[in-house]
């Protein structure tokens, strides 16, 4: 199991294993509520790969997400105050593994795309689903109708996915990529070990859409996904219906659902991604926000997230790049 661990902060630097000195141990819940949205008070944990998928697990009081790493180590993994990081599964019998955003099922599993990058509809594409300490690739289960993905098309790709209004339909988007990268909102089933799906929105329809990456759902049942061909944010109704949701916004990514069916985005930069700053989209879309900022602390390229209403903790998964791992940046926010 992994148990490595790293604690900064803005003035100091301390690395050790989980048998932490009173300077660098992890701070409690409370510790960190009493901080206060905005404050200069933070904490980061180095971690060992590239962590696209973050889900804060109120039920466990622990943060859930994927590790991504080059060759053997590619797990899925949990973080607590009090235990640090712990390998869950191992995700190295996945060829090609490149997991995505994290949702929880009823049944207690949890489930990631395949951001596979092989050519075409390959075994490689499909859904990650870890029960326990086992992780099992379910694969793209396409048949021949007329709401099946393209049979042959090159690099099918997808890293966002969310549960409907209901907390139990499985909606992901998804994207080919290319010259002009074609967009799908896909309805997700799993059984029989394979992930079957149906198109409910799609390029070349009445609004364009293009690469696809972030999704959130709402109340009413309508999706919301992130354009990072079109530079915008589509409203997506579950019969099809796409109108704008945030006209212009540049370079979005993904998704973070609050409990008041806002969202945060970690886009909003140049044509490369690569952002330093968070934004706050009203559940309307009409209001567009930056989130304060945190004295000492500065982002490459934000990309997963995770809230815990409970103590007013934001995870953020920032990516400095250059095979060093992610930095797992744990601040005082508090949701609408």
């Amino acid at each position: 199991m992994r148990t490595t661990f790293l604690a900064l902060s803005a003035s100091f630097l301390a690395c050790g294993s989980n048998n932490n000195t009173t300077a660098d141990a992890p701070k409690s819940d409370a510790m960190v509520d009493a901080m206060g949205s905005g404050s200069a008070g933070f904490k980061q944990i180095q971690l060992p790969g590239e962590a696209n998928g973050l889900y804060w697990d109120g039920s466990a009081n622990a943060l859930y997400f994927t590790v991504k790493v080059s060759g053997s180590g590619n797990a899925f993994a949990k973080w607590t105050d009090a235990g640090g990081i712990v390998d869950v599964a191992s995700l190295d019998a996945i060829t090609g593994v490149d997991p995505g955003q994290i949702i929880k099922l009823a049944d207690g599993s949890f489930v990631t795309p395949q951001f596979s990058t092989a050519s075409g509809i390959s075994a490689n594409n499909g859904l990650i689903q870890i029960a326990g300490s086992a992780a099992t690739l379910l694969p793209e289960a396409l048949g021949s109708g007329s709401d099946d993905l393209p049979a042959n098309v090159d690099e099918y790709r997808s890293v966002g996915i969310t549960l409907g209004s209901d907390d139990e339909t499985i909606y992901q988007v998804a994207f080919i990529k290319g010259s002009a990268a074609e967009g799908y909102v896909l309805k997700t089933s799993i059984a029989a070990g394979s992930a079957a799906q149906t198109i409910v929105a799609e390029s070349g329809g009445a609004t364009m859409i293009g690469k696809l990456v972030g999704i959130a759902s709402q109340s009413d049942g309508s999706l919301i996904v992130t354009d990072q061909t079109y530079n915008t944010f589509w409203k997506v109704t579950p019969l099809g219906v796409v109108s704008t949701f945030v006209a212009t916004y540049t370079h979005p990514d993904m998704l973070m659902e609050l409990p008041n069916g806002d969202m945060l985005d970690g886009g909003g930069s140049g044509g490369s991604g690569r952002t330093q700053a968070i934004n706050h989209i009203s559940a309307d879309g009409t209001m567009v926000t930056l989130l304060p900022a945190i004295t000492g602390l500065t982002f490459t390229y934000v990309a997963g997230m995770a809230y815990n209403a409970t103590n007013h903790r934001l995870f953020i998964d920032d990516q400095p790049g250059g095979g060093s791992g992610d930095l797992l940046d744990i601040i005082p926010y508090t949701a609408p």
